[in-house]
């Protein structure tokens, strides 16, 4: 019996281990940068290209850029393109440089990974706070 009951706590304490984690693997293997943001604020912009948001970060989870991001800053996505809630959520980020039209890892604005929230959000709080 208490093996049964060791077994179980150990079961339980992985499986609320697993709850605590706020990434994705997957989405962040394609990303530069994967922060924790508290907040996102559509921001009107007369580019008619992107929607800009601009973000508050509470969590560094990945950051292969050598910007320094627990600040606030702008973080686009293509306009008409679900894009970052109001509310808690991790970004996945990467770079998008207007000229030559491309995504890169080292130079240009941050965009959602793949332009929107499909590949560039997850984790989202189930409400505003």
């Amino acid at each position: 019996m208490k093996y049964i009951t060791l077994i179980l706590l150990v079961a339980c304490g992985f499986t609320t281990r697993a709850a605590d984690k706020l990434f994705d693997d997957a989405l962040a293997t394609n990303a530069v940068a994967v922060l924790r943001v508290d907040h996102a604020l559509l921001v009107p912009m007369r580019d008619g290209k992107f929607d800009t948001y601009i973000v508050w970060p509470s969590q560094v989870i990945k950051n292969e850029s050598s910007e320094v991001m627990l600040h606030t800053f702008n973080v686009a996505a293509l306009k008409g393109h679900r894009g970052i809630p109001a509310t808690s959520c991790t970004i996945y980020l990467e770079r998008y440089r207007s000229s030559s039209g491309g995504f890169n890892s080292t130079n240009g604005i941050w965009i959602l990974v793949g332009g929107d929230a499909t590949n560039g959000v997850s984790h989202v709080a189930s409400k505003i706070q």
